[in-house]
Order: C-alpha cells, then structure tokens, then sequence
C-alpha cells in the first residue's frame, strides 16, 4: 500500500454529484440500505473508470439486525473484497457514511461492537497497492445506493462485470451527464 490520503472534508464543494476518478483509477462507490421494520439489509457497489464507464457492480442480501453503522462498514468491506478480487487496486473508495470513512483511516485502535468490522476495513486497505477513501453525501453516490436498496430483494450475491442491468442503465447515465 503506498498511501492512504483521508479526504472526508469534501462537504465544502458547491454541488454533490459524482466524479470520475483521475486517470489510471477506479472509483468504487457503495451504500449500505435497511429494510425498516426488517432484518434485511442491503449492499451496492459500483466500480467505475475514469471516463465514468461502468466496470462492474453487485449486491449482495445480509439477513441480520444490524445498525446502519455497521451494515455501512460490512458494505465497505465487501466492496474493498470485489475491488481486490477484480483487481482493481488503485481506487478511490467513496462512500456516504463519514463516521465509517473515519474510523476506517484512524490509526487508534478500534474497541466496541464495530471494532472488528472496522479492524477488517483497515487489513483490506493493505491489499491495494494505492487507494484513497472519501466521504460524498449521498447525492454523490445514487447508483451505490440503488443497489443497495436492490440487494434488500435478492436472495443472494449478484454480480455484473463490464455490461451493468439495464434497470441501473439510467442511474449510471445520470451521473455520467452530471460532469
């Protein structure tokens, strides 16, 4: 890993929409989504180039009463997981929960009922060659959470590689419109 750069202080830009990451990069966007009332929680990733292309995507269904907190962290986990498996090693991990950004780029211990999901986070980041992390609000990042809200009604992991679901076809195109 040759760096990690905390850029969580992004709230000070005049628009949220999404951006592409820079040349040589992937921007890896995810959400994590409850079902209210439900033990259902969702997960969506998106990995994009930087001409704002689709790369790949997928969901994936957690049956288990979590907080939003921590289905945030098992979300950035699991997107650290597809990103490393599909090689995609410097990225931009961008997601919406800045307590999650933080607590991931802290170098103190992590104690408490998120300590290991946060633990988990942090050995990942090790697995990319360069990667940076950053906070977007979620107006940054609607594809991540439409696929989130999606994986709350799968029944197991779904991946796209390369050719996205024409559901989620206008939702890429929105953002890529909005640079």
């Amino acid at each position: 890993m040759e760096g990690i750069h905390d850029g969580t202080s992004s709230s000070q830009a005049p628009s949220h929409v999404w951006r592409p990451p820079p040349a040589g990069f992937y921007k890896i966007n995810v959400d994590g989504a409850l079902k209210p009332g439900d033990s259902i929680r969702g997960i969506g990733v998106v990995v994009r180039n930087e001409y704002g292309e689709f790369m790949g995507a997928c969901v994936k269904p957690i049956q288990a009463s979590y907080w939003a907190r921590q289905t945030e962290l098992m979300a950035a986990i699991e997107e650290m997981r597809f990103a490393i498996d599909m090689g995609f090693t410097y990225a931009i991990l961008e997601m919406d929960a800045k307590e999650c950004i933080t607590g991931i780029l802290s170098i103190e211990d992590c104690n408490g009922t998120d300590g290991l999901l946060f633990e988990e986070a942090k050995h990942l980041l090790s697995k990319f060659r360069i990667v940076l992390c950053q906070w977007t609000p979620r107006s940054g990042n609607k594809v991540a959470h439409t696929l989130a809200q999606f994986a709350i009604s799968c029944n197991d992991f779904v991946s796209w590689i390369e050719e996205a679901p024409t559901w989620l076809l206008p939702f890429l195109s929105a953002d890529v419109l909005s640079f």
